[in-house]
């Protein structure tokens, strides 16, 4: 039996000691601190509550996005949000008037 073959069956024999912790150490820290660990729900929760909160948002916009929409698709000539719109989108005014625009 030559050197190398001592050491490999050495190293053979005592392989599940040397590689069980450092299995157990990985498992145990995912267990706790992984991607879907215990620790990981509180933050999880969190970021759902702010992703929740961004869609109501965006509800809200949508459906004043909605009401502007039907009210300049209606006939009516005499509607102030479409002259708005207009000033707004494209720029126009009349000889005498200053447009200021004020960021929201």
């Amino acid at each position: 039996m030559s050197k190398l073959e001592k050491i490999r069956v050495r190293i053979s024999k005592y392989y599940p000691i040397f590689f069980l912790p450092l299995i157990l150490i990985y498992l145990s820290f995912n267990i706790f601190d992984g991607n879907n660990g215990l620790l990981s729900h509180p933050r999880l929760d969190t970021q759902i509550a702010v992703l929740e909160g961004k869609i109501e948002n965006m509800k809200n916009s949508n459906n004043l996005y909605e009401i502007k929409i039907s009210s300049l698709q209606s006939l009516d000539k005499n509607n102030d949000l479409l002259d708005q719109e207009i000033r707004k989108v494209l720029g126009y005014g009349q000889e005498n008037e200053y447009i200021i625009y004020f960021d929201n």
